[in-house]
């Protein structure tokens, strides 16, 4: 009896991580978007971040799943530490400055990494906010760029 039920926590903890990366759609349609960019660090010393966010999110759907990586690079370019992280993927609409805004909430699963806001500026550049929701005085140095769809994955 005891084997019996040890299996089934097993196979329903599958089913969760499944579910979690594709979604419950059975059709399995996907919309896969990526963004990178590196983000100058706010240490002022000339460090930067690398990020890379992956969104998948079923068709036809504005809410789905994120993956988030930074990579720290320091100012003589050198690539450290990374931090990793994934959770919901929101859609929002405005911000204080601009109400028809559409922006991306990345919402980490574990509470260590903070929500990431990410304003869409065009269908092919996001723009990195900061905790008020605000954009940047200068955007361009905040500026995610669209990663074309053909590069494989790895989820």
């Amino acid at each position: 009896m005891a084997c019996q039920s040890n299996n089934k926590q097993n196979q329903m903890a599958d089913e969760s991580e499944a579910v979690e990366i594709v979604g419950a759609d059975s059709t399995g349609m996907v919309d896969i978007f990526a963004y990178e960019g590196v983000v100058p660090s706010e240490s002022g010393k000339g460090d930067s971040i690398d990020y890379m966010v992956i969104i998948t999110q079923q068709i036809d759907t504005v809410n789905g799943v994120y993956q988030l990586t930074q990579t720290y690079v320091t100012a003589d370019g050198k690539a450290g530490q990374q931090m990793k992280s994934k959770g919901k993927k929101l859609f929002q609409r405005g911000t204080p400055q601009n109400k028809a805004a559409k922006v991306y909430k990345l919402v980490p699963d574990s509470g260590s990494n903070q929500t990431v806001n990410l304003w869409v500026e065009s269908d092919t550049t996001v723009v990195l906010l900061d905790d008020q929701m605000k954009a940047p005085a200068k955007p361009d140095s905040h500026r995610l760029k669209a990663v074309k769809h053909h590069h494989k994955h790895h989820l």
